[in-house]
């Protein structure tokens, strides 16, 4: 393998054992560089300082706070993003693109609708309101829905290789009741993963553990996405990557716990970590 791309794609397209394990390490930068040339020059200066094997563009165009949604049947009156909602964003996938793409495989972050749903009314309101009401709730997710299509097709048309597409909802601590996920927030995620898995080669299932962890990965095995990045953690069990890449049956991305080794240890120790 003589390049950044190689090495990646390789991983999806090779029945050979691999020579050579791609790396890639993430943070969001500080509110300086979140937009504009001053996001892209901070984006490509810490590819280049930790030596990463793909350009994993972070997402900051959040969806704003809504004080007018208070309860279930109040979704309806959510408010549709358009294009011009993502500019600044664009802004930034479209440089890096054009600066990176002959680096390395240029991979967007994309939020999941129940995620975005989440900023609108903060996480715990929309879990309670979906307890309460999922079809009511349904009406709002499907709007943001069509709007993170919007933002995904806008990325695929600027040319990024890929996505590292986010998924919550199915946290152990969320729903007791495994069909508000199957039935509510899983086919919003199928349809804008479906989309960018026939658009892109090199796109990453990324179950998010930021709110709380996870019991019970069976919901996930069917989702699209060559690689899939997820916590060792599953419910009480520390599963190995072996473990995880023989459940998903693809390429697993992950072993560092991110407030491990990598961020308290010495050289030493985040040398056997990785070891």
């Amino acid at each position: 393998i003589t390049n950044k791309p190689d090495a990646v794609l390789s991983l999806l397209t090779s029945t050979e054992k691999q020579d050579y394990i791609p790396t890639g390490f993430f943070i969001h930068f500080g509110e300086k560089y979140r937009w504009g040339d001053a996001a892209v020059n901070r984006h490509l200066e810490y590819f280049k300082a930790i030596d990463m094997d793909f350009v994993k563009i972070q997402y900051e165009q959040v969806f704003p706070f809504l004080d007018s949604i208070k309860k279930p049947e109040d979704w309806v009156k959510m408010p549709f993003y358009g294009k011009e909602f993502y500019e600044k964003q664009l802004y930034v996938v479209k440089e890096l693109v054009k600066k990176g793409k002959s680096l390395a495989p240029v991979i967007a972050t994309l939020y999941s609708p129940f995620m975005c749903a989440g900023h609108t009314v903060t996480s715990q309101v929309l879990t309670e309101h979906m307890k309460q009401d999922p079809e009511l709730v349904k009406k709002g997710m499907d709007i943001i829905t069509e709007s993170v299509m919007i933002f995904a097709k806008e990325c695929v048309s600027l040319g990024v290789d890929g996505f590292l597409a986010s998924t919550q909802g199915g946290e152990g601590f969320r729903f007791h009741d495994p069909s508000l996920f199957m039935d509510y927030v899983k086919p919003n995620d199928l349809y804008i993963m479906k989309y960018i898995n026939q658009s892109c080669e090199c796109n990453v299932l990324h179950v998010c553990d930021y709110e709380g962890g996870y019991d019970n990965l069976d919901p996930f095995l069917d989702y699209p996405g060559p690689i899939v990045n997820c916590s060792l953690e599953l419910g009480d069990k520390k599963l190995s990557t072996k473990e995880l890449y023989e459940m998903f049956g693809r390429p697993f991305m992950g072993g560092m716990e991110k407030g491990g080794a990598i961020a308290i240890g010495s050289t030493e120790e985040i040398q056997n970590n990785v070891n």
